[in-house]
């Protein structure tokens, strides 16, 4: 493909990943608001249609160190994210576990524990979702101030 083609395929996709993430959002919070009121919500949860929206190259974090990879896909979405859609993102991103020596049935857990323990990158919110700590200007004052 011409790359100036694919080039603005990458562009409309990201456009396409920031308009289903709004999306998402208004639906969260017509959610929110319907069971504010004592009513069932009026969506599913799309979190999952986010990750396949994002049209990761197959080899996107293979060969990468955890916290790298993690950042990047964290990166990507411009958003908090549950510790399970990260760890979907690297899969589908080739991230070799492996190398973790996680066993698999605990990759979440331990995906979890290590974005946790690297506080100076990640920052996990009440909500249980992470985010990058940069993006979190008063949070990271805080913990600054509190440091010294």
């Amino acid at each position: 493909m011409d790359d100036r083609i694919s080039g603005a395929v990458e562009v409309l996709l990201e456009q396409l990943a920031d308009q289903e993430r709004r999306v998402a959002e208004t639906k969260r919070t017509i959610n929110a608001l319907k069971r504010s009121l004592g009513e069932e919500p009026m969506f599913e949860e799309t979190a999952a249609e986010q990750v396949k929206s994002l049209k990761l190259r197959r080899d996107e974090y293979y060969g990468k160190a955890f916290a790298t990879a993690a950042q990047m896909y964290l990166q990507r979405r411009k958003e908090a994210c549950m510790p399970d859609e990260i760890l979907k993102g690297l899969e589908q991103g080739g991230f070799d576990f492996r190398s973790m020596a996680w066993k698999e049935n605990d990759r979440l857990r331990s995906l979890a524990i290590s974005l946790a323990k690297n506080n100076k990158v990640f920052h996990k919110l009440p909500n249980g979702t992470f985010g990058l700590l940069e993006w979190y200007e008063n949070i990271r004052r805080e913990e600054e101030g509190s440091a010294q």
